[in-house]
Protein backbone atom coordinates (compact mmCIF):
# COMPACT_ATOMS: atom_id res chain seq x y z
CA UNK A 1 0.00 0.00 0.00
CA UNK A 2 0.94 3.47 -0.89
CA UNK A 3 2.54 5.49 2.02
CA UNK A 4 0.39 8.36 0.72
CA UNK A 5 -2.69 6.51 1.89
CA UNK A 6 -1.74 5.98 5.69
CA UNK A 7 -3.13 8.48 8.16
CA UNK A 8 -6.57 9.22 9.17
CA UNK A 9 -9.24 9.41 6.63
CA UNK A 10 -12.95 11.42 7.06
CA UNK A 11 -15.73 11.67 4.56
CA UNK A 12 -19.23 11.82 3.42
CA UNK A 13 -20.98 8.81 1.10
CA UNK A 14 -24.36 9.56 -1.13
CA UNK A 15 -26.06 6.41 -1.07
CA UNK A 16 -28.37 5.33 -3.53
CA UNK A 17 -30.70 2.72 -3.99
CA UNK A 18 -30.72 0.28 -7.31
CA UNK A 19 -32.72 2.10 -8.82
CA UNK A 20 -30.33 5.32 -8.58
CA UNK A 21 -32.64 7.02 -6.48
CA UNK A 22 -31.07 9.03 -2.96
CA UNK A 23 -31.57 7.28 0.02
CA UNK A 24 -29.15 8.81 2.29
CA UNK A 25 -25.87 9.99 2.96
CA UNK A 26 -23.50 8.19 5.30
CA UNK A 27 -20.70 9.04 7.52
CA UNK A 28 -17.15 7.51 7.09
CA UNK A 29 -14.07 7.41 9.41
CA UNK A 30 -11.16 5.69 7.99
CA UNK A 31 -7.43 4.92 10.25
CA UNK A 32 -4.92 3.32 7.97
CA UNK A 33 -2.45 2.01 9.72
CA UNK A 34 1.25 -0.22 8.83
CA UNK A 35 1.40 -2.99 10.96
CA UNK A 36 4.45 -4.30 9.20
CA UNK A 37 6.33 -4.10 5.42
CA UNK A 38 3.52 -6.13 3.70
CA UNK A 39 0.24 -5.47 5.86
CA UNK A 40 -2.17 -2.85 6.86
CA UNK A 41 -4.54 -2.06 9.37
CA UNK A 42 -8.22 -0.59 8.52
CA UNK A 43 -10.50 0.58 11.10
CA UNK A 44 -13.50 1.73 9.55
CA UNK A 45 -17.42 2.99 10.73
CA UNK A 46 -19.77 3.92 8.64
CA UNK A 47 -23.21 5.12 9.50
CA UNK A 48 -25.79 5.48 7.01
CA UNK A 49 -29.27 3.49 5.30
CA UNK A 50 -26.43 1.26 5.93
CA UNK A 51 -23.69 0.96 9.39
CA UNK A 52 -20.88 -1.10 9.71
CA UNK A 53 -17.98 -0.92 12.34
CA UNK A 54 -15.10 -3.02 12.80
CA UNK A 55 -11.35 -3.66 11.21
CA UNK A 56 -9.66 -5.55 8.51
CA UNK A 57 -6.27 -6.10 7.47
CA UNK A 58 -4.77 -5.62 3.79
CA UNK A 59 -1.54 -7.77 2.74
CA UNK A 60 0.41 -6.24 0.28
CA UNK A 61 1.11 -8.50 -2.80
CA UNK A 62 2.32 -6.05 -5.37
CA UNK A 63 0.18 -6.16 -8.23
CA UNK A 64 -2.42 -7.08 -6.27
CA UNK A 65 -3.94 -6.80 -2.36
CA UNK A 66 -5.89 -9.41 0.01
CA UNK A 67 -8.68 -7.52 2.25
CA UNK A 68 -7.96 -10.89 5.07
CA UNK A 69 -10.79 -9.28 7.27
CA UNK A 70 -12.77 -9.83 9.73
CA UNK A 71 -14.93 -7.17 8.60
CA UNK A 72 -14.01 -6.93 4.69
CA UNK A 73 -12.71 -9.91 2.89
CA UNK A 74 -11.57 -10.05 -0.67
CA UNK A 75 -9.36 -9.32 -3.56
CA UNK A 76 -7.82 -6.11 -5.07
CA UNK A 77 -6.10 -4.96 -8.11
CA UNK A 78 -3.29 -2.09 -7.99
CA UNK A 79 -3.91 -0.46 -10.98
CA UNK A 80 -1.54 2.31 -10.14
CA UNK A 81 -0.21 4.56 -7.50
CA UNK A 82 -3.29 4.83 -4.80
CA UNK A 83 -6.17 3.26 -7.52
CA UNK A 84 -7.31 -0.01 -6.36
CA UNK A 85 -10.42 -1.54 -8.01
CA UNK A 86 -11.76 -4.35 -5.39
CA UNK A 87 -14.21 -7.71 -5.41
CA UNK A 88 -14.76 -7.91 -1.73
CA UNK A 89 -17.71 -9.02 1.27
CA UNK A 90 -18.60 -7.20 4.11
CA UNK A 91 -20.07 -10.43 6.17
CA UNK A 92 -21.71 -8.28 9.08
CA UNK A 93 -24.00 -6.87 6.01
CA UNK A 94 -24.33 -9.99 3.98
CA UNK A 95 -23.14 -7.76 0.87
CA UNK A 96 -20.46 -8.27 -2.25
CA UNK A 97 -18.50 -5.19 -3.00
CA UNK A 98 -17.20 -3.79 -6.15
CA UNK A 99 -15.25 -1.39 -5.20
CA UNK A 100 -13.13 1.82 -6.85
CA UNK A 101 -11.06 3.85 -4.75
CA UNK A 102 -8.68 6.77 -5.96
CA UNK A 103 -6.25 9.34 -4.07
CA UNK A 104 -6.59 12.00 -6.24
CA UNK A 105 -3.10 14.13 -7.49
CA UNK A 106 -3.74 16.63 -4.55
CA UNK A 107 -2.86 13.84 -2.15
CA UNK A 108 -5.20 14.20 0.68
CA UNK A 109 -8.54 13.44 -1.37
CA UNK A 110 -9.64 10.24 -1.80
CA UNK A 111 -12.94 9.78 -3.95
CA UNK A 112 -14.92 5.96 -4.63
CA UNK A 113 -17.64 3.93 -5.85
CA UNK A 114 -18.68 1.48 -4.19
CA UNK A 115 -21.70 -1.17 -5.80
CA UNK A 116 -23.10 -3.47 -3.28
CA UNK A 117 -24.91 -6.32 -4.28
CA UNK A 118 -26.68 -9.51 -2.59
CA UNK A 119 -26.29 -12.14 -5.16
CA UNK A 120 -26.37 -10.50 -8.95
CA UNK A 121 -28.76 -8.34 -7.04
CA UNK A 122 -27.76 -4.58 -6.70
CA UNK A 123 -28.78 -3.03 -3.67
CA UNK A 124 -26.67 0.42 -2.66
CA UNK A 125 -24.51 2.22 -4.83
CA UNK A 126 -22.36 4.48 -2.49
CA UNK A 127 -20.49 7.64 -3.65
CA UNK A 128 -17.23 8.64 -1.65
CA UNK A 129 -15.29 11.17 -0.68
CA UNK A 130 -12.96 11.27 1.74
CA UNK A 131 -10.05 13.94 3.39
CA UNK A 132 -6.67 12.96 5.25
CA UNK A 133 -6.90 14.87 8.32
CA UNK A 134 -4.60 16.93 9.30
CA UNK A 135 -4.81 18.87 12.49
CA UNK A 136 -8.08 18.89 13.98
CA UNK A 137 -10.68 17.55 13.22
CA UNK A 138 -13.05 19.09 10.31
CA UNK A 139 -16.51 18.11 8.83
CA UNK A 140 -17.27 16.84 5.73
CA UNK A 141 -18.69 18.09 3.54
CA UNK A 142 -22.87 17.80 2.85
CA UNK A 143 -25.19 19.32 0.87
CA UNK A 144 -28.91 20.02 2.79
CA UNK A 145 -31.77 17.98 2.51
CA UNK A 146 -34.00 15.41 2.76
CA UNK A 147 -33.87 11.77 1.44
CA UNK A 148 -37.44 12.30 1.08
CA UNK A 149 -37.06 15.19 -1.39
CA UNK A 150 -34.07 14.11 -2.75
CA UNK A 151 -35.17 10.91 -4.15
CA UNK A 152 -37.34 12.38 -6.77
CA UNK A 153 -34.08 14.31 -7.72
CA UNK A 154 -32.20 12.75 -10.46
CA UNK A 155 -29.23 15.25 -9.20
CA UNK A 156 -29.70 14.18 -6.00
CA UNK A 157 -29.20 18.28 -4.93
CA UNK A 158 -26.31 19.11 -6.84
CA UNK A 159 -28.26 21.11 -8.97
CA UNK A 160 -26.88 19.71 -12.53
CA UNK A 161 -25.99 16.47 -13.36
CA UNK A 162 -22.19 16.57 -12.97
CA UNK A 163 -21.25 14.53 -15.36
CA UNK A 164 -23.33 14.96 -17.87
CA UNK A 165 -23.14 18.66 -18.41
CA UNK A 166 -22.22 20.96 -21.31
CA UNK A 167 -18.75 20.97 -21.74
CA UNK A 168 -15.61 18.75 -21.98
CA UNK A 169 -13.63 16.39 -19.49
CA UNK A 170 -10.02 16.40 -20.48
CA UNK A 171 -7.16 14.26 -19.14
CA UNK A 172 -4.78 11.20 -19.81
CA UNK A 173 -5.22 7.66 -19.39
CA UNK A 174 -2.86 5.16 -18.30
CA UNK A 175 -3.62 2.34 -20.30
CA UNK A 176 -2.45 -1.33 -18.55
CA UNK A 177 -2.48 -5.04 -20.54
CA UNK A 178 -4.15 -7.73 -19.12
CA UNK A 179 -1.80 -8.51 -16.56
CA UNK A 180 -1.65 -4.84 -15.21
CA UNK A 181 1.58 -4.22 -16.99
CA UNK A 182 2.18 -0.46 -18.26
CA UNK A 183 1.03 0.05 -22.05
CA UNK A 184 1.21 3.89 -22.56
CA UNK A 185 -0.23 7.50 -21.59
CA UNK A 186 -2.18 8.85 -23.95
CA UNK A 187 -4.65 11.76 -24.16
CA UNK A 188 -8.64 11.65 -23.70
CA UNK A 189 -11.31 13.78 -23.99
CA UNK A 190 -15.50 13.57 -23.64
CA UNK A 191 -16.78 16.66 -25.38
CA UNK A 192 -21.00 16.89 -24.13
CA UNK A 193 -23.50 19.19 -25.86
CA UNK A 194 -25.74 18.95 -23.02
CA UNK A 195 -28.66 17.43 -25.21
CA UNK A 196 -27.47 13.45 -25.56
CA UNK A 197 -24.75 14.22 -27.51
CA UNK A 198 -21.07 13.24 -26.62
CA UNK A 199 -18.37 12.87 -28.65
CA UNK A 200 -15.10 10.93 -27.10
CA UNK A 201 -11.79 10.87 -28.39
CA UNK A 202 -8.80 9.08 -27.13
CA UNK A 203 -7.10 6.53 -24.83
CA UNK A 204 -5.19 3.52 -25.64
CA UNK A 205 -8.17 1.05 -27.15
CA UNK A 206 -10.08 2.76 -29.47
CA UNK A 207 -8.48 6.49 -29.73
CA UNK A 208 -10.39 7.03 -33.08
CA UNK A 209 -13.31 9.65 -32.63
CA UNK A 210 -16.58 8.10 -31.86
CA UNK A 211 -20.34 9.53 -31.34
CA UNK A 212 -22.54 8.52 -28.57
CA UNK A 213 -26.72 9.84 -28.34
CA UNK A 214 -27.95 9.10 -25.12
CA UNK A 215 -31.42 9.05 -24.02
CA UNK A 216 -31.61 9.19 -20.12
CA UNK A 217 -34.61 9.27 -17.53
CA UNK A 218 -31.99 10.82 -15.02
CA UNK A 219 -31.23 7.70 -12.87
CA UNK A 220 -30.01 5.65 -16.02
CA UNK A 221 -28.90 6.50 -19.94
CA UNK A 222 -28.72 4.11 -22.89
CA UNK A 223 -27.23 5.07 -26.39
CA UNK A 224 -29.57 5.65 -29.88
CA UNK A 225 -29.39 2.75 -32.87
CA UNK A 226 -27.30 5.58 -34.39
CA UNK A 227 -24.57 6.14 -31.97
CA UNK A 228 -20.83 4.47 -32.61
CA UNK A 229 -20.53 2.50 -29.28
CA UNK A 230 -23.91 0.44 -27.99
CA UNK A 231 -24.57 -0.08 -24.26
CA UNK A 232 -26.35 1.20 -21.08
CA UNK A 233 -25.48 2.60 -17.69
CA UNK A 234 -26.88 3.53 -14.27
CA UNK A 235 -26.85 7.23 -13.07
CA UNK A 236 -26.39 7.65 -8.84
CA UNK A 237 -26.95 11.65 -8.26
CA UNK A 238 -25.39 12.63 -11.37
CA UNK A 239 -22.07 12.50 -9.55
CA UNK A 240 -21.41 8.75 -10.47
CA UNK A 241 -22.06 5.95 -13.76
CA UNK A 242 -21.54 2.48 -14.30
CA UNK A 243 -22.14 0.41 -17.35
CA UNK A 244 -21.17 -1.75 -20.09
CA UNK A 245 -20.37 -0.27 -23.66
CA UNK A 246 -19.89 -2.28 -27.09
CA UNK A 247 -17.33 -0.50 -29.79
CA UNK A 248 -18.56 -1.85 -32.62
CA UNK A 249 -15.38 -1.03 -35.10
CA UNK A 250 -13.55 -2.73 -32.68
CA UNK A 251 -15.53 -5.39 -31.66
CA UNK A 252 -14.73 -4.49 -27.72
CA UNK A 253 -16.97 -4.21 -24.74
CA UNK A 254 -16.25 -1.77 -22.18
CA UNK A 255 -16.89 -2.03 -18.15
CA UNK A 256 -17.44 1.54 -17.54
CA UNK A 257 -17.28 3.36 -13.84
CA UNK A 258 -16.38 6.55 -13.21
CA UNK A 259 -17.30 9.51 -10.42
CA UNK A 260 -17.19 12.89 -10.00
CA UNK A 261 -15.97 14.84 -6.87
CA UNK A 262 -18.32 17.11 -4.78
CA UNK A 263 -17.67 19.91 -6.98
CA UNK A 264 -17.99 19.01 -10.09
CA UNK A 265 -14.12 19.66 -11.26
CA UNK A 266 -12.44 16.07 -11.57
CA UNK A 267 -13.60 13.08 -12.28
CA UNK A 268 -12.33 9.22 -11.46
CA UNK A 269 -12.64 7.16 -14.97
CA UNK A 270 -11.51 3.36 -15.02
CA UNK A 271 -12.50 1.35 -18.33
CA UNK A 272 -11.76 -2.56 -18.21
CA UNK A 273 -11.86 -3.84 -21.88
CA UNK A 274 -12.82 -6.96 -23.14
CA UNK A 275 -12.94 -9.27 -26.37
CA UNK A 276 -15.63 -11.59 -24.86
CA UNK A 277 -15.12 -12.66 -21.46
CA UNK A 278 -11.52 -11.82 -21.87
CA UNK A 279 -10.42 -8.81 -20.63
CA UNK A 280 -7.83 -7.51 -22.92
CA UNK A 281 -6.67 -4.45 -20.59
CA UNK A 282 -7.75 -1.36 -18.48
CA UNK A 283 -7.34 2.23 -18.69
CA UNK A 284 -7.83 5.02 -15.80
CA UNK A 285 -7.24 8.39 -15.12
CA UNK A 286 -8.68 12.00 -13.59
CA UNK A 287 -10.00 14.17 -15.98
CA UNK A 288 -10.71 18.27 -15.58
CA UNK A 289 -13.82 19.85 -16.29
CA UNK A 290 -13.79 22.86 -18.79
CA UNK A 291 -17.37 24.40 -19.36
CA UNK A 292 -18.57 25.77 -22.60
CA UNK A 293 -21.27 28.62 -22.74
CA UNK A 294 -24.96 27.80 -23.82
Amino acid sequence: MSLSLFGQWVGSAEVFGADGRFVGNGMDLRSVQRVDDCRTRIDVAFVGPFKVSGHYFIRDCGDHRIYEGPVNVGYAEALGQGVVDANAYWPALGLSQRFLLALLPDGDTQVSLALMSRGDQLMYVVVGQNKRLIGEAALPELLSGTAYDLAADPAAGHGAMLLHRRGVWRGELVALDNQRRPLAHAPYQERFSGDGRIEVAGGHFDPSPRCLCLKTNGWQAWTTPDSDVAGSCGLAGGRAAHGHFHHLAQALRVWRREVATLDGSRKLLLQHWYRGGERIGSEYGVLMFEGQPK
